[in-house]
Order: structure tokens, then sequence, then C-alpha cells
């Protein structure tokens, strides 16, 4: 063949090939450049929206009520919605332009989630009176119009049955972050509705007439092991008591008279949602003012208050109810012994028996779509006979059967739940939003964070139409305390994690003294939000502060992650808390960690204790009771 003739067949043949494969291979790159700058840019909108959360809850003290969580999640939502329109080059009233690409944002908390998504708003037939041919209601919105809100919360709730002897339990369990649970329903013939924490290795102890339980070898004694916590507030440091969320502190000012062993000058404030001191809860009263009024429920009011705050036992409290709690439902109390669950009835045939054993709760007693267990599987790849509570492996250890159990129903929960709200909704500019495939690494943080999911889908990036998802923890909220956000403070007045390698090189290293009490008052395992910033407004001018300004936070464990250990896998930032300090050979350190993470948990805010400052454990028993 002439060359000419070749000439001629690359030009009209092979070149057009190359030229086509070669804009292929370019459009490609361009797609996954640009996929990958979206994806940069829905993650930094998520970071706001999480940021703008933790702004308007760090401060408040009614954070987590519902009304107010939900008014600060809505406030959270626009700002995504800005920020995202700010990363597109759009301003202003344009934002409304990338509500069209993002068919949900979800807001996981500590025992569910909500999601924020468009939806078609149905009006209720309302007619103003006789003779009225009103249909519907318009003053706020229009029926069939498309709008976006916050949809119902959605608990990370599990139903189960099982046959028990003659009779069929029926009843759901709902999952938190952590180790609370709480049951609502039939069990042994008998309505249950009980909480709490599920803790292995507690024991309860008798010494003479004393008793104290011990966790992992570490003692919890009711008179003995109190602590007064300290910190902060603008300028000045004042003694505190965290209840249901909620701080509130002593201000003795002038040193008058005792009265009962109380300064007479004394009162009791709590930081309102204005950053300002509020004393309603003591009626704005002195203790002297308390007794002149003699009142006798606000007198054994402010007395309960003040020994909350000068001889916390909220540590000691969280392990004795840890201990019952977890005896019930493993189905353990002894005979003889009596328990009553949280509405007041008595727990009998020794427990709820969901532990090991002849009518254990196991995997295949879940009801999916009311039908067992079946084809719709909520936990896959496990033997289905397992039980979930076995406590052969340490319930609180990350690998247990109830931990991949309960990061499992919560998976599920939320991915049934998110799918339909995508699909459900379809905008001009995306004919139908389908919901992506979420990684294994993201999925870990969703079941143990609380966190945000937004998606955005629809927009061109080429050659191909970009679906994308962002997930950002919230690291900084105040309603689930993480094992992991307990620090330790050292006598160089520093703050690490627990699992700093350098905090055990010698035992006498953690602040305090033998037992590791800072100055005798309180033991040094400190959550992470009280070296947080906090605004005080009550002198008239915001004032800036550190509830605990005396301390700087570690270079090898806070700063960086050097210095970080797990018992089991070596050096490595993936830890399992329970684990390591529960094989930590230094007493001082499980002690002020044990003491922390108790302390801090029982006085968290959570919706079944909304009436702990009137009602206790039991339902009729006053929360301060023993105070």
């Amino acid at each position: 063949m002439k060359i000419q003739s070749l000439a001629i067949i690359f030009i009209i043949i092979i070149m057009p090939i190359t030229m086509v494969l070669s804009q292929y291979v370019d459009n490609k790159i361009t797609t996954s450049i640009t996929e990958l700058e979206y994806d940069t840019r829905l993650l930094n909108s998520t970071y706001d929206a999480i940021k703008a959360y933790q702004i308007n809850t760090i401060n408040n003290a009614y954070g987590d009520v519902t009304n107010s969580k939900i008014n600060d999640i809505e406030a959270a939502a626009t700002t995504f919605y800005n920020s995202l329109a700010s990363n597109f080059n759009y301003t202003g009233y344009k934002s409304l332009v990338m509500k069209e690409y993002v068919p949900a944002i979800a807001f996981t908390m500590y025992d569910g989630y909500y999601i924020h998504s468009p939806f078609i708003n149905t009006l209720t037939e309302v007619k103003d009176g006789p003779g009225d041919d009103k249909d519907y209601d318009t003053s706020y919105s229009v029926n069939g119009e498309i709008q976006e809100g916050l949809k119902p919360y959605v608990y990370y709730t599990c139903r189960y049955q099982r046959q028990n002897g003659t009779y069929t339990d029926d009843f759901s369990i709902t999952y938190t972050l952590d180790n609370y649970i709480t049951i609502q329903g039939t069990i042994n013939n008998q309505y249950i509705y009980d909480y709490g924490y599920l803790c292995s290795g507690i024991e309860k102890k008798t010494f003479g007439s004393e008793v104290y339980y011990t966790y992992n070898m570490i003692e919890f004694k009711e008179d003995q092991n109190t602590e007064q916590l300290k910190e902060y507030v603008g300028n000045t440091q004042y003694s505190y008591v965290k209840i249901n969320g909620k701080k509130y502190y002593l201000e003795e000012g002038t040193q008058g008279n005792k009265i009962d062993g109380i300064n007479e000058n004394a009162k009791i404030f709590f930081i309102d949602d204005s950053g300002k001191k509020n004393y309603s809860q003591v009626k704005n009263k002195t203790y002297k003012q308390t007794i002149a009024s003699n009142d006798s429920v606000d007198i054994d009011n402010f007395k309960k208050l003040y020994n909350a705050i000068t001889k916390n036992k909220s540590a000691y409290e969280y392990y004795k109810n840890a201990y019952e709690f977890t005896r019930a439902v493993l189905g353990k109390v002894p005979l003889g012994e009596e328990y009553y669950d949280k509405a007041g009835t008595k727990v009998t045939g020794g427990g709820y028996g969901l532990g090991v054993g002849e009518n254990g709760l196991k995997y295949n007693n879940v009801v999916v779509n009311n039908d067992q267990y079946g084809t719709t599987s909520i936990v896959t790849d496990v033997n289905k006979d397992m039980y979930i509570f076995d406590n052969s492996k340490d319930l609180e250890y990350s690998d247990s059967n109830f931990n991949q159990h309960r990061k499992a129903v919560i998976r599920y929960v939320v991915e049934t739940n998110l799918s339909a709200a995508i699909k459900g909704f379809s905008s001009k500019a995306v004919s139908e939003f389908i919901m992506p495939k979420i990684s294994e690494t993201d999925w870990e943080i969703i079941e143990n964070d609380v966190c945000a999911i937004s998606f955005m889908q629809g927009m061109s990036i080429g050659a191909k139409r970009y679906n994308g998802y962002s997930v950002v923890a919230n690291t900084l909220t105040k309603e689930h305390i993480d094992e992991n956000d307990i620090y330790i403070l050292t006598k160089d007045n520093t703050y690490h994690t627990a699992n700093d390698t350098t905090i055990t090189s010698v035992e006498n290293n953690i602040k305090g003294d033998n037992n590791g009490k800072v100055d005798g008052y309180y033991y040094a395992g400190i959550w992470k939000i009280n070296f947080e910033q906090k605004r005080d407004i009550s002198s008239g001018n915001s004032i800036y502060y550190i509830p605990l300004r005396d301390y700087l936070g570690s270079y090898t464990s806070i700063m960086g992650n050097q210095g970080l250990k797990d018992s089991s896998i070596g050096i490595s930032t993936n830890i399992d808390m329970y684990r390591y300090i529960k094989s930590c050979g230094y007493t001082a350190q499980k002690r002020v960690y044990y003491y922390a993470l108790g302390r801090e948990r029982w006085g968290a805010f959570n919706i079944n204790n909304i009436n702990y400052e009137l009602h206790g454990n039991n339902g009729t028993e006053y929360f301060l009771n023993d105070y």
C-alpha cells in the first residue's frame, strides 16, 4: 500500500477516533475534578452548619430542651443553605436556587434524628364558623405548596417478640449513641417502662452496715467519695452541680452567719440562654431570705441544691443505678430483692431475662415491618441465634454483641427513613432524588456520634450529574457524653485525653492527692466541654471566658495524637476507651476517669430524665432526696 493511502486512512479514520478518545478522557478528568470540588464545597457547608449549631447550643442552658433544639437545628439548616450558595457563587435570595439540589439534611442526635427536607404541605380543612365557605386556612401557607422543614423526630427503636413460657413478650428498645437504653412494652405479662445505663463489671459490696459499689475494682461510696466541682463564670470561680444538663452555681456572697451550716448570704444561680445569671431556681433569694419566708418547700429545695453542689454524689448514683438496671435487664435480680421500673411497677421473676438463657433475647427476636425477623434483616452476616445482651464480653466494648446490634439498629432506622425522605421528593431541577451509598467509615461516625448528614444531587458536572453527600461529626455537643471525651488533669496544669501515655509515666503525675482529687474537692477527670470558651453578660458587657482557665491542652494528645495508645492494638487514634481504661494499671487514672464519666452522664440531659429535678429513679423519690 502506498504511503499516501496510509496517510489518507490515518486522517480519515484514526485521527477522529484519537480526537474523540482524547476529548472523552478530558471530560472524565474534568468531571472527576469538578466532583471533588463539589465534595469539598458540600463538606465546608456542612461544617458551617455544625459550627452554627455549636455556637447556638454551647452557651444555652436550654439547648437540650426540644423546642430550643428545634430552633437551633432550623438555624443550622439555614446556615447550611447560605453557605452552600456562597460556596457555589450564589448570594442572597439565590440560596433558594441551591435548595432545588438538596433533597435532605439529617441531624442525628443522642437517641434519634431529625430530617430537614422539602415536603408538600397538606392543610386540614378549616372553617371559621357556620356558613363560612373558606376551605383552608392560608394565613401562613398554601395547600399543595412545596415547603421545607423538620420532619417528626425518629428514635433509634427496634421491636422484639419472644416466647416467654406461656406468655409472648412484645416490647421495644430505644438505643442511643452509648450504653443507655429505654425498654417499653410487655415482658412477663407485665407492662414495663424502664431505662438506664448498661455496665458490666459493677459489683455491690457490703462492709458491716456500709453498702457501696465497685466498677472494675474502683470503689464508689455514697458519703466518702463526694465531689465539689468548681469552674469559672466570668472572672469568678464558683462551685456547681449539673442536673439534667443544666448547671447550678453556688454564689456565697459576703460571709455571714451560718444557718444549718449554710452561709446566710448564699444564693444559687444558673446561666440562662442570654448569658446572664438567673436566680429564679431559688426565687431570687439568699438563704437568709428563704428562711425568713417560712416556706418549707423553698427551704428544703435550697438545702438540697446546696448539698448537691457541695457534696456531689452523681458518680455514685450513676454506678448504683447502672448496677440495678443492668441486673434487671439481664434477669439477675436476686429473689428477695425488690426492683421497680421507672413507672413504679415492681419487676418480678428475677428481672426481664434479656440476657443469656433459655428465653434470652436473640437477634432472631427482632420484628421488622410487623413480621418476624425473616428476610428483611437489621443485622446481617451474624448468627441470628446469638444473644444481644451476652455479658461474656463487657457490654460497653465496641465489639460486644450489644454494641454491634445497637449500631445496626441505628443504621437501619436512619437508612430506611432517610432513603424514603430523599426518594419521596423531586424538585424542578431534579426529576428524582436517589439515596447515595454511604461508606462504612461514615456509617461508623453516624452510629457513634452526633452529626449532620447533607445530600446534594442533580447539578451537571460534565459527563454526569452530581450525587454526593457529606457527614460531619459534632464533637462539641452537650447531649452526648462520649467515653473518649473525658480529659485528665496533670500536675503541670495540662489536660490530656485519658489514653495519653505521658500521664502514665508516673502514678503521681495526675493532678491532686493520692485519690486524684484536686485540692481535695473534685476528681481530676473533666469533660472536654468545660475547656470551651463561654460568654457571661451579667455585668452588662460580654465577657468571654474559659470555665477551667488555668489549664492548657496537651501537645501529645489534644494538639496532636502521637501520645495515644490502645491496650489491644498498640499506638492508635481509633481506640476502645473502655477496654483501655479497664486494662490500665494505674489506679488513680482509672479512678478519675470513671468518676468523671459517671458524674457527667448522670448529670446530662435526657428526655427520660425530664422530671429528674422533681422525681427520681423510681418515680416516687425526689431526685435530690439523698441530699
